[in-house]
């Protein structure tokens, strides 16, 4: 392995574990799926298309993971087993007995797909909006504009939910 890419691994690593634990819901299939993301990272490495934002580039990688994952759990899967991949997965989080906690949690799950993918590429990915722009090719200032909106979404939410308490 070449040095850049080491560093590559040791500097992302984190963001990229975190990330697909989130999006995937168990460290098992998050281990592999974040070995297998890397393996690819590696493979690619050395092509002339080097990556300029390497963050960016690899939290793709683990975003087009993820997805031939679910595509193969689809492929396997009969019925309402189904249904269980199409809605964001819980988190063990040490907060989790807070009433906040479990609010945000139950609003995460009314916001839109794309509202949800920007909203783990942001907090969970820790992507800069111009990496997030770069994965999702959508303009910087758009999904300013997006994350603003589905934070003020998650406040009524979250507040409707607190007051259901």
């Amino acid at each position: 392995m070449s040095k850049t890419f080491i560093e590559l691994y040791d500097e992302y690593f984190d963001d990229v574990y975190r990330y697909v634990v989130v999006k995937i819901g168990n460290k098992w299939d998050a281990e592999d799926i974040v070995s297998e993301v890397f393996r690819k990272a590696y493979e690619n490495w050395g092509h002339p298309s080097n990556p300029n934002n390497p963050k960016a580039w690899i939290i793709a990688i683990a975003r087009n993971t993820i997805i031939d994952f679910y595509r193969k759990k689809k492929s396997l899967l009969i019925g309402e087993e189904i249904d269980s991949y199409f809605t964001p997965v819980p988190f063990d989080d040490p907060f989790d007995e807070s009433r906040e906690m479990e609010c945000l949690k139950k609003s995460l799950n009314h916001l839109p797909k794309e509202d949800l993918e920007v909203t783990n590429l942001r907090y969970f990915g820790g992507l800069k909006f111009k990496e997030i722009a770069l994965i999702l090719k959508k303009t910087e200032e758009s999904l300013r504009v997006k994350s603003n909106r589905i934070t003020k979404k998650l406040g009524v939410l979250v507040k409707k939910c607190l007051e259901e308490f």
